[in-house]
């Protein structure tokens, strides 16, 4: 596939408004790539939103005016733009044009996905592959992964990025040559179950009602159990005394309301927690000034965070390791999986077989 461009890449003015306009941001046509010129249209635009420069505000170009520029059908171009509002990247109203729209939290991690892009292009481009190769293989594995594969495929979710990654990890050298595991933000669950197809989703106890809610009954969930030392440290900070003060850091506020919560779960009364994100040093220097206990996501202390405390022997490792009856229980249901499409398979080979003869 060709990756030469018929036409310059043009910018997206408008006309003067009092909300922002998108007025710097190319958008290139290439005219015999064998991805449809609408296609080639919306990714670059969703990617613009994703990546940040198109920001929340921002109007789009007038539908004529960017099908002049890009010497493209307006209709082709209002089809872009309503699915684009389709996906939640625009909203339209009328008098005010085409509006970059506050996007859902799944999206709010831009910096990364332009990163993991960029890495992917210079890798492909060392090895001789060239843009529209690259699209071409990403597609099809997407369209691969929203069909069931040979491995049993689990989705663990989890509340911070980090746990949920390495707990992934952890399941699939556990469960080597039987399961593929990828990690997922809780909040992230129901779009990941919507592009693509899992057999399991697996979370721990302490999230397992918000999971099932999450998942709708799409797949289902099983909810692990953590190791004995991770309820010990809980019930320790459960039997602090009144007025005690727990600090807690951890990579989103998010996180932090999730160790809050647990401990509530647990039991724990007449505690005050204080929360601190990594990236606010207020906040950081308040914990550090005024907790007792310290508590530290796998996040906190891969940064070093622990060694810029006045008194570190305060710090406690939030993180946990599974209970041998929580991989069992995960063993089980991989093993139903399994079972399960065996028993499917069985009709659709004897349909096959009949069509044949």
């Amino acid at each position: 596939m060709s990756t030469l461009s018929t036409t310059d890449p043009v910018t997206l003015v408008t006309e003067e408004h009092d909300t922002p306009t998108a007025s710097t941001h190319a958008v290139d046509v290439e005219r015999d790539s064998d991805v449809p010129i609408s296609t080639q249209i919306y990714w670059q635009l969703a990617y613009q939103i994703d990546s940040g420069r198109l920001q929340v505000g921002e109007r789009l170009a007038p539908v004529r005016e960017l099908g002049a520029a890009l010497r493209v059908n307006p209709n082709t171009i209002r089809a872009v733009y309503r699915r684009l509002a389709d996906a939640g990247y625009v909203s339209s109203r009328h008098g005010a044009g085409t509006i970059v729209a506050q996007r859902a939290s799944h999206r709010s991690r831009p910096e990364a996905l332009a990163g993991i892009v960029s890495e992917m292009l210079r890798r492909a481009a060392h090895a001789g592959f060239a843009p529209d190769e690259v699209a071409a293989a990403t597609y099809a594995a997407a369209t691969e992964r929203k069909r069931p594969g040979d491995l049993v495929r689990v989705l663990f979710a989890e509340c911070t990025t980090a746990d949920a990654g390495y707990d992934a990890e952890r399941l699939n050298a556990e469960f080597a040559g039987s399961i593929e595991a990828e990690g997922a933000l809780l909040d992230d669950v129901p779009d990941r179950l919507e592009r693509f197809h899992y057999d399991l989703v697996a979370t721990t106890t302490f999230h397992a009602d918000e999971a099932q809610a999450l998942v709708g009954g799409r797949a289902p969930v099983v909810a692990m159990l953590v190791g004995p030392g991770y309820v010990e440290m809980v019930h320790e900070i459960a039997g602090l005394g009144e007025g005690s003060r727990v600090g807690v850091i951890c990579a989103s506020d998010r996180g932090a309301d999730n160790i809050a919560e647990t401990l509530a779960i647990a039991g724990t009364q007449g505690v005050e927690i204080v929360s601190a994100r990594m990236d606010d040093p207020e906040r950081l220097a308040l914990v550090d000034r005024t907790a007792d206990i310290i508590l530290m996501s796998r996040e906190a202390l891969a940064a070093g965070l622990d060694r810029t405390l006045d008194r570190p022997e305060r710090v406690r490792p939030w993180f946990y390791e599974f209970d041998p009856a929580g991989l069992e229980l995960l063993r089980r249901a991989i093993e139903h999986a399994v079972t399960s499409r065996q028993r499917a398979s069985g009709p659709k080979r004897e349909a096959l077989a009949a069509a044949r003869a």
